[in-house]
């Protein structure tokens, strides 16, 4: 038996068979969205620590008075002042000392002026006595009392006059030599007597610089008669000095030199000029060890080297008593006294200092 083929019919579109597809699309969804919620909430991640709080500002007192800035050099200031009152305290100490021992001089010598005059009264005294006791035979017996209460108070006076003889200090002996000069004809070294000081007046390294500059001045000398100038201080002093054109035979006094290459020229005079006020040293300090006055003569060749104060009415016993100091050392001295305001000044004509 044939069987009737039958034709395939379509399948029916049906919505159910859509909605179960996008509710199950829509499901999936929500879970997702339900684990991702639940997994952020639960997820604290890496959570940066908070930035350290900032300082408190520094407070500044303007009252506070700010530190000086320090002297590099503040040590040596502090040393060397400290090594001044030192100095300063032991020459107070000296002076001191030497004032008590002129006091006790004067005393000792008052003492012994008055013990001399009672010596004198007792023995005028003594000898009225004796002479009474011859005139009144009837006193013998009270005038001989009296007489030995003189005898013993007079023998008193002498032994203590004799304790203050041997108690005084010794007086110094002053040596003087021959007073017969010489002009000096070695190496010359200078000193100024101002005020009761001594100081050093190095004329020879002022001389060393105006040598230095003679054959410059020498072109100044082209046109003009002479040359004034002033050298560099050394220590206390500095040297005003004059280089002088010599005149020919044909030029006389005129106004100016006539301009030639060859003409001779020189320092005709000089000048001494300080530069300090305070300057020096005492007769103490200068015949110390070590004072800048032992320090130039100690090395002095008697033979070679004199010395030549200048010296000013205020400084004469100073200038006896350097003077003794270096006769006792054979070196040879002079001495030139100059008036107040006078500089130690030299010319080319002018005459030799004299030693003895």
């Amino acid at each position: 038996m044939i069987r009737r083929r039958r034709h395939a019919r379509e399948i029916p579109f049906s919505f159910d068979s859509f909605l179960d597809v996008v509710a199950n699309v829509v499901g999936i969804i929500i879970r997702l969205i339900l684990i991702t919620w639940v997994g952020a909430k639960s997820y604290t991640g890496f959570v940066l620590p908070p930035p350290p709080a900032a300082p408190p500002p520094a407070v500044v007192d303007e009252n506070v008075a700010l530190p000086e800035p320090e002297d590099p050099l503040a040590p040596e200031l502090e040393r060397q002042k400290h090594e001044m009152a030192l100095a300063q305290a032991q020459l107070l100490e000296q002076v001191r000392e030497w004032e008590q021992v002129q006091g006790e001089r004067r005393l000792t010598e008052k003492e012994l002026a008055d013990l001399t005059r009672q010596v004198r009264s007792l023995a005028e005294e003594r000898g009225g006595v004796e002479r009474r006791a011859g005139e009144h035979g009837t006193e013998g017996e009270g005038v001989a009392l009296s007489l030995a209460e003189l005898r013993e108070r007079g023998k008193r006076l002498t032994e203590e006059l004799e304790a203050l003889r041997k108690a005084s200090p010794p007086k110094k002996t002053y040596r003087y030599r021959t007073p017969v000069s010489h002009p000096l004809q070695t190496e010359e070294i200078m000193f100024e007597c101002y005020k009761g000081r001594v100081t050093l007046v190095d004329v020879a390294a002022m001389q060393d610089e105006v040598r230095r500059v003679l054959q410059e001045k020498g072109e100044q000398l082209r046109t003009r008669w002479s040359v004034t100038d002033l050298t560099a201080p050394v220590g206390a002093f500095r040297l005003r000095y004059t280089i002088e054109r010599e005149r020919g035979l044909l030029e006389g006094d005129s106004a100016g030199p006539a301009e030639r290459n060859n003409f001779r020229f020189g320092e005709s005079a000089w000048e001494v000029e300080p530069v300090l006020a305070e300057r020096g040293e005492t007769a103490e300090q200068a015949l110390a060890k070590g004072s800048a006055f032992r320090k130039a003569v100690d090395s002095l060749d008697p033979n070679q080297t004199a010395v030549t104060f200048s010296v000013y009415p205020d400084s004469f016993a100073l200038y006896r008593q350097l003077r003794d100091f270096l006769h006792d050392r054979d070196v040879t001295v002079a001495g030139r006294p100059l008036p107040e305001g006078a500089a130690i000044a030299a010319r080319r004509n002018g005459t030799a200092s004299r030693g003895q």
